[in-house]
């Protein structure tokens, strides 16, 4: 990851044009949160409106699955570098294991703006993130956002998280941070308090490039007897003894690997000992999306993960997918090395520490 600074705090808008006071039913203050049957419901009121169109009161409530059709064609609107299909929705939405809010904000009857607050997946885990986060385009700089994301921390901070990232998250994630490209996205978080604290980078393959043939290196290693494969069922216990010896965040994507039909992973053994693993449709299933992928330190050199890498790119292939994509990359050489991979799209990496 390259080096990076922190930006400086952007200077704020007037009060009456970057939140909305609160006013709730039952009120418990400005953190309480009311829970009628039925779900959340809080309500946010604009003190003085700097334009007609300023919504009066902000109205939030759960996301509820019947949501779907308003809030994808929202997110695709306000968000058009990350299309969601509707498989894609559900699975960033409501397979999000660890997920502690799916809300939705309403003005005057009409969803304007959702977001999704999730913990890490990991044990004794602190870190929680913003997952995901729109207001249609025509509804900004109305308070919604600030109003959206306020929650979402509470949330976060109830649950016992103690810092909060934007979209980068384990394991089940869209993007690793914030696209520079979406310029008042990125603005926005500096304007309440995220600070940057690294890159990402995701990249690009060709598929159409090469045929991704891998027989020749596999006959080298097979000379000094390594196997490679694809993964069977019966491998899954001996696949997360592996991880929880090197990876253990990724088991939650190679659980997801050995759901798919066929399997979506191929392996290295030697003499009974897996050596490494490369994966596909671990996460963002259907979109061409490769890894994780890892070789135990002992087996590096061999060539082993630039074969389990091909495989993987061969399958992709196969369904018909002229491209891949290799998300929140470390080593880009690698990648360009055995993949002809290119960097293509870049992300900041934003965090906030919780009150």
């Amino acid at each position: 990851m390259g080096p990076h600074r922190d930006d400086p705090q952007l200077p704020r808008r007037p009060p009456d044009q970057d939140r909305s006071d609160v006013r709730q039913e039952g009120g418990r203050g400005e953190r309480g949160v009311t829970r009628p049957r039925g779900g959340l419901v809080r309500q946010r009121a604009a003190a003085s409106p700097p334009r007609a169109s300023y919504p009066r009161v902000v109205t939030l409530r759960d996301l509820r699955p019947s949501d779907e059709a308003v809030a994808l064609a929202l997110w695709n609107r306000a968000a058009p570098y990350d299309p969601l299909t509707s498989d894609l929705y559900r699975e960033k939405v409501w397979d999000e294991p660890h997920a502690v809010a799916r809300l939705a904000a309403v003005v005057d009857g009409e969803i304007v703006g959702w977001t999704v607050a999730a913990l890490w997946g990991a044990p004794n885990e602190t870190r929680g993130t913003v997952k995901l986060i729109a207001v249609a385009p025509e509804r900004r700089r109305e308070g919604i956002g600030g109003t959206l994301l306020a929650e979402a921390e509470a949330h976060l901070t109830a649950a016992g998280a103690e810092t909060v990232r934007i979209a980068e998250c384990s394991p089940n994630y869209l993007v690793p941070g914030v696209d520079l490209r979406y310029t008042p996205g990125w603005l926005f978080v500096q304007k309440y308090g995220y600070t940057s604290v690294g890159e990402a980078v995701n990249m690009h393959v060709d598929l159409a490039a090469e045929d991704w043939a891998t027989d020749e290196r596999e006959r080298q290693l097979l000379e000094r007897g390594v196997v490679v494969r694809r993964a069977e069922p019966g491998d899954q216990g001996a696949v997360m003894a592996f991880l929880d010896e090197h990876w253990p965040a990724w088991k939650p994507e190679i659980a997801a690997a050995f759901r798919q039909s066929p399997v979506s992973l191929h392996l290295a053994w030697r003499e009974g000992d897996l050596l490494g693993f490369s994966a596909y449709d671990a996460n963002n299933v259907g979109t061409g999306w490769f890894g994780p992928m890892g070789t135990a330190e002992a087996a590096r050199g061999l060539g082993i993960g630039g074969v389990l890498c091909r495989r993987c790119l061969r399958d992709l292939k196969a369904q018909g997918r002229t491209s891949a994509t290799i998300p929140w990359v470390a080593p880009v050489g690698f990648y360009a090395h055995y993949a002809g991979a290119h960097v293509s799209r870049v992300f900041h990496r934003f965090e906030k520490r919780l009150a």
